[in-house]
């Protein structure tokens, strides 16, 4: 009887072994199994980069709008006195880049005395508005031969003349503005004039004299009492 309780013994040692390295081996299979987990994450990074630089090169960056420049050549320096034919005598202060609708131009940036204004023109405007030099010497002095006549005044509604007058103090035209100094000039002697005379005549009179005074290398006073004197003599 003793003999056969040792057999069993043996028997159910082997069976717990076996069962022991099967849930060994098993145990081996899922450890294998976690260790090959984060070579499988490595792998569908590789492949999501792979797509991302794929994507990346797909994409097509579109081009900046190229800016137009308006080539002008420049006719007036900084610092440079000019006659804006609506304004009068001015002086260019600098010169500016402006940008507007993808398009780039030069412009001139003028102060006037008579008005107290400061603009600025584009160079690709400057001929249509008319924009000039100061009169030189000679050709102003052939204007004061003008201011020597008598006054030629038309037999015409005040309304009809004072557009006529503006025209001519606007078209920037020096011996044109010479006439409208020559017939609205009256002395102290003579009738009294309207408001709208006596305001017409001091817009022409001083964008004269300043050009004058410019032009004669005069001070503003010297060269109005001069114009005066001339007006006065005749």
């Amino acid at each position: 009887m003793p003999v056969k309780k040792k057999t069993t013994t043996k028997k159910a040692i082997k069976k717990t072994t076996k069962v022991k390295s099967k849930k060994g081996v098993q145990v081996k299979k899922k450890s294998t199994a976690k260790k090959n987990q984060p070579i499988k994450k490595t792998a569908k990074k590789k492949v999501v980069k792979k797509t991302l630089k794929k994507v990346v090169k797909k994409i097509v960056t579109p081009k900046a709008p190229k800016i137009k420049k308006v080539i002008v050549p420049q006719e007036f320096k900084a610092g440079e006195n000019i006659v804006y034919p609506t304004h009068g005598v001015g002086r260019i202060l600098t010169i500016e880049k402006f940008q507007y609708d993808l398009v780039e131009e030069q412009l001139y940036v003028i102060q006037f005395f008579q008005d107290k204004l400061t603009i600025r023109v584009p160079f690709a405007k400057a001929k249509l508005i008319g924009l000039r030099n100061i009169t030189s010497k000679p050709s102003m002095t052939r204007t004061l031969s003008v201011l020597k006549q008598k006054p030629k005044i038309k037999k015409a509604m005040w309304s009809r003349r004072a557009q006529e007058y503006d025209q001519k103090i606007n078209s920037g035209d020096i011996k044109l503005l010479s006439e409208v100094v020559r017939d609205l000039f009256r002395k102290d002697d003579q009738t009294e004039q309207s408001y709208s005379e006596r305001q017409m005549f001091q817009v022409a009179f001083e964008r004269y004299t300043r050009e004058f005074a410019i032009s004669s290398s005069l001070k503003f006073e010297e060269a109005s009492t001069k114009i005066l004197e001339i007006l006065n003599k005749r």
